[in-house]
């Protein structure tokens, strides 16, 4: 969604600014130019081509412009506050960046002047801001600042870091001395009771990008749990691993033959050979012979040869790989085995797209 003009008001209600965005042709123009260095990115060409604040006080039952000028933000901030006298506005993040670049609090005092600005790494710590969840374009480190009650700090509640992803994370405040700058806790031992838990969180955090990176590196077994999860999961990444990751195959995993739902997951192994959307398939099951048992029984319904131009991974081992050949000979299909007795080692390229080099270092 696109940014547009926003109005906010003062706590007393009697000061507001009103936030005007720069202009962008669509969201996709925007993030095209980024990618492509043009500025300024998705400005639209007969629209406003900077963003504005307006500073606007009531006097009596009108409203009356104190000052209007240009803000520091490319598009727009997030979000901005007033203090109730109008001295002083800030403004917090840039639109489709909250956390990242020089503006994640701004501040502009008299006239509209901007007196101060900083960036995340200004207010926190790097190994901090590093446990902070993040997305594709934003770091979420913050809940709804304002004023504090003297009017002489800006207060932030800043977000502790958490090991899981939670709406509703615990934050502590920081102080911004409006004067001069100085960032202070408001409660110096649960600050430092955050601070330990973001660097708890970070080495959580490393660890676990070790561990996964390891994965990824090592090759490829068959799971070791016997569940559909854990074979769904082994047929994509052998998949991408002996074909590479431009396509994806259908994969369709049978039950126990005891299982309650047994019989729905016969029907998605019957639809993945003779309705499939794709012409690659690929085929697991909880139990190696009852595949055989039901692959014989559906490529025995279709017609010869019809399935001459899909490519079928089977997930067994070579115990039961002759008896899959035969089963499937009348079908036309190619055949590839999957054996979760042999390693499949990573592809050099998929290493190198990931890690920047083909040996992941």
């Amino acid at each position: 969604m696109l940014p547009s003009r926003a109005t906010y008001m003062s706590c007393g209600g009697n000061t507001r600014v009103i936030v005007t965005p720069r202009d962008l042709e669509s969201q996709l123009a925007y993030f095209e130019d980024k990618v492509s260095n043009a500025e300024p990115a998705g400005q639209e060409d007969k629209g406003v081509r900077a963003a504005t604040a307006r500073l606007e006080r009531l006097s009596g039952k009108r409203w009356q412009m104190v000052w209007e000028k240009k803000i520091v933000n490319d598009v727009a901030p997030v979000m901005a506050i007033v203090r109730d006298d109008g001295e002083y506005v800030a403004t917090f993040d840039d639109w489709h960046g909250v956390g990242y670049g020089p503006n994640a609090v701004v501040v502009y005092g008299h006239g509209g002047e901007r007196i101060r600005s900083f960036s995340l790494s200004d207010i926190l710590p790097n190994f901090y801001i590093e446990a902070l969840p993040h997305s594709v374009s934003s770091i979420h480190w913050r809940g709804l600042p304002r004023f504090s009650d003297d009017g002489r700090s800006l207060l932030i509640p800043v977000t502790v870091p958490s090991e899981t992803s939670r709406s509703d994370a615990a934050t502590i405040n920081l102080a911004i001395d409006l004067a001069n700058g100085a960032i202070s806790p408001m409660d110096e031992v649960g600050w430092q009771s955050a601070l330990e838990t973001g660097r708890t969180v970070r080495a959580a955090r490393i660890a676990a990008e070790a561990t996964e990176k390891a994965k990824f590196l090592a090759p490829l077994s068959g799971p070791s749990m016997n569940n559909q999860r854990a074979w769904h999961e082994y047929l994509r990444e052998a998949y991408a691993r002996l074909a590479g990751d431009d396509d994806t195959p259908s994969t369709t995993v049978l039950r126990e033959p005891t299982a309650k739902d047994y019989a729905i997951s016969e029907k998605w192994v019957r639809d993945a050979l003779t309705d499939s959307y794709t012409d690659k398939v690929a085929l697991a099951s909880l139990s190696a012979p009852n595949l055989v048992t039901v692959l014989e029984r559906t490529i025995a319904a279709v017609r010869p040869g019809s399935l001459s131009k899909v490519t079928i991974f089977v997930a067994v081992g070579d115990e039961f790989w002759p008896a899959i050949q035969a089963a499937m000979q009348r079908s036309g299909a190619k055949l590839i085995q999957l054996d979760p007795n042999e390693p499949i080692p990573q592809r050099p390229e998929s290493i190198a797209q990931r890690y920047g080099s083909q040996d992941g270092d």
